[in-house]
């Protein structure tokens, strides 16, 4: 038999849009076949014959649910702009956001509110409209002491969530501190909240495009290594949200701007995390 890893029930879900377990469980009765897999899966009833699943999805909406000590945030794909804008898959969606807000684990197994899974309740859908769902990126944050802003796009198809420790979010100055820098979020797409969140393969290619950059300069090695550095250090301050200039005023940073709020508020008010998630993104 074959290993059934990660990647074979990846590649297995991506394919019909079933859930993980549902996925492994296939995979272990076909030996690790995905094919005979699919097809198993397709007597059964969990994939129709045309293969919807395969479907491009670049449509969709994004769904947020605050409440408490979680946030969750999650872009919900379909085929199509008309069905992103039924009043069903939009009742969806804030299910799937709700489903992901109660509770950690795989989306697709968690429950909703109506009953059943969050992957029962699409593929019933898909079934009623003829087009491919799928589970797009998502985020769930949790705070102990703290709460959360947030932004979505008019269209719905982007949505950024913010965390803010030391505060309980009930003034008018913490309330607009994090959906300011949700907006901001929102507008600049940082790689991350600080440096080392960060990517290590996409600063090695940042500090090798600056090396060479460097070397067209002709200096000396180890002035050339300072450029490099220099350049590097720049890109962390463009591509991180605590180090980015504010967006409402650049001459502050954003963690300035969060301690400058902090300080007038009377509480050590900090932001420790954010997830931004656009549909197809």
């Amino acid at each position: 038999m074959a290993e059934i890893t990660v990647a074979l029930i990846k590649e297995l879900r991506e394919r019909t849009g079933c859930g993980m377990m549902d996925a492994k469980r296939a995979l272990q009765e076909s030996g690790g076949d995905v094919q005979k897999a699919i097809d198993d899966l397709r007597k059964k009833g969990e994939v129709k014959a045309d293969n919807k699943a395969g479907r491009a999805t670049t449509e969709g909406r994004v769904g947020i649910e605050i409440g408490g000590k979680a946030a969750a945030v999650v872009a919900v794909q379909s085929e199509t702009d008309f069905t992103a804008n039924n009043d069903e898959f939009q009742v969806l969606v804030g299910s799937i956001a709700k489903a992901i807000h109660a509770s950690e684990g795989e989306p697709s197994e968690l429950k909703v509110a109506s009953g059943g899974t969050v992957g029962e309740a699409i593929k019933a859908l898909v079934a009623k409209t003829g087009e491919n769902m799928q589970i797009g990126k998502h985020a769930r944050l949790t705070v102990d002491n703290g709460y959360f802003g947030h932004y979505l796009h008019s269209d719905s198809k982007l949505g950024v969530i913010v965390k803010i420790e030391g505060g309980d979010g009930g003034s008018d100055a913490e309330k607009a501190l994090a959906k300011d820098i949700a907006m901001h979020a929102a507008a600049t797409n940082p790689l991350g909240l600080t440096k080392e969140d960060v990517p290590a393969d996409v600063i090695a290619k940042e500090r090798e495009i600056a090396l060479d950059q460097a070397r067209q300069s002709g200096k000396p090695e180890n002035i050339q290594e300072k450029i490099a550095e220099g350049k590097v250090n720049a890109f962390f301050k463009e591509q991180t949200l605590l180090a980015q200039p504010f967006v409402k005023d650049t001459s502050v940073t954003v963690e300035q701007h969060v301690a400058n709020v902090a300080k007038e508020s009377g509480k050590p008010l900090k932001l420790t995390g954010y997830a931004r998630i656009k549909v197809g993104g």
